[in-house]
């Protein structure tokens, strides 16, 4: 497995630490390659379902020409590493920064390809570069596509967008819409997918998510929770949300994550009474707070492609935590929690709108609790680990035929 980033504590994503422990469940034996661009990591780890390595090499995720520069020594360096390891081989590539490398390996060493595309690459590199360039970016993924023997899309507005790419080529459109993204949400079924394109996404598995027996007692404060990515580009609102829901009763919002928006956000923390900042949060605690939360807050700024159609993993988090999900209703997640009652959508920018929600929420724990049944039933359903594992499962015995 191919990677150009880990997260805090130099370790894998969820979704690419369950898909490698998936794999490992089916018999493979998995190597990660990522590149640590904190530099200050083991150069080599254990994990539960196999073995971590990775390029030390110091590079800010912000820091678009930095990465560009060195991108060429990481793919010198995992083709080294991809030449020592013995066996058969499947190449296993994640986002479009490393599939010509993961193609090249392949061909080099007549191995299976398989691409996760965990989001629309192009379009998230281009206030970086230029809107030329995320559109060469998007042919030269368009071209590179039918080389792939498998292909994971990391959401429904992915899936939509993959699927045209796959008929249409450099002609597909350069990206798909909310509509698109939606009808996927709603029409997938729950059991693999035919042929080689999957939609896995970032569904959590249901042993981590074992709902409390005894309900939260009388009197104490609403939990709003927040644990993720804290960077002032593209914004996710966090500093706007510490002011709107400031002052109001019995209302508590829990920000954990770590990025460059920290230090401000300590210092916001001093001033105010209803915010609190928990530090980076272990992967292994963000069920437990989550389970412990009244609701969980996604507020993405609807100006970036890519929030509004993602699918990230508060949504799946506050599903299979059966707590409901405060959003903005120009995202994907938007019309996804108003369609199916798991949540609210506000406007983007409406902060007044988004303190009536949580407001609003305080007060009516029965349509609260309603909320979080659906929410939780949804997860069982469809939207869980096990559904996604069995269309890894396909795309991946789809190599042996």
């Amino acid at each position: 497995m191919l990677r150009t980033r880990l997260t805090s504590g130099a370790q894998p994503e969820p979704v690419v630490a369950d898909t490698a422990a998936s794999l490992a469940a089916l018999g493979h034996e998995v190597t990660l390659l990522a590149w640590d661009r904190d530099g200050d990591s083991d150069g080599e780890s254990e994990a539960e379902w196999g073995r971590i390595v990775r390029y030390r090499r110091l590079c800010p995720l912000n820091a678009p020409l930095a990465f560009a520069r060195e991108l060429p020594r990481f793919w010198c360096w995992c083709l080294r590493q991809s030449l020592a390891i013995r066996g058969d081989l499947v190449i296993h590539a994640h986002d479009l920064d490393t599939l010509p490398l993961g193609l090249f390996a392949a061909r080099l060493l007549r191995a299976p390809l398989i691409y996760d595309c965990h989001e629309n690459y192009p379009a998230l590199v281009e206030s970086a570069v230029s809107h030329q360039t995320a559109l060469r970016l998007h042919r030269l993924e368009a071209r590179l596509l039918p080389y792939c023997d498998g292909i994971l899309a990391g959401g429904p507005g992915y899936y939509a967008r993959l699927r045209q790419m796959l008929r249409r080529g450099a002609a597909a459109p350069f990206s798909a819409t909310v509509a698109e993204a939606l009808e996927v949400m709603q029409t997938t079924s729950t059991g693999a997918d035919k042929g080689r394109l999957a939609l896995i996404g970032n569904a959590k598995r249901l042993a981590d998510y074992r709902l409390p027996e005894t309900p939260r007692q009388p009197g104490e404060p609403f939990r709003l929770l927040y644990i993720g990515v804290l960077e002032k580009r593209p914004s996710r609102g966090i500093l706007e949300t510490a002011l709107a829901v400031e002052g109001l009763r019995d209302v508590e919002f829990l920000v954990g994550g770590f990025g460059t928006l920290v230090p401000q956000l300590e210092r916001l923390c001093h001033r105010l009474h209803n915010t609190c900042y928990l530090g980076p949060v272990p992967p292994d605690e963000v069920a437990q707070r989550t389970m412990a939360a009244d609701a969980v807050l996604l507020a993405l700024d609807p100006a970036n492609l890519n929030n509004r159609l993602s699918a990230p993993n508060k949504l799946f988090e506050a599903l299979a935590a059966g707590v409901p999900l405060i959003t903005c209703r120009e995202l994907l997640l938007g019309h996804f929690v108003a369609e199916v009652g798991t949540g609210i959508a506000f406007a983007w920018g409406d902060w007044r709108g988004l303190r009536a929600a949580v407001a609003g929420l305080r007060d009516t724990p029965g349509e609260r609790s309603a909320m979080g049944w659906r929410a939780r039933a949804l997860a069982e359903e469809r939207f869980n680990w096990t559904v996604c594992e069995a269309r890894l499962a396909a795309v991946y015995g789809r190599l042996r035929c």
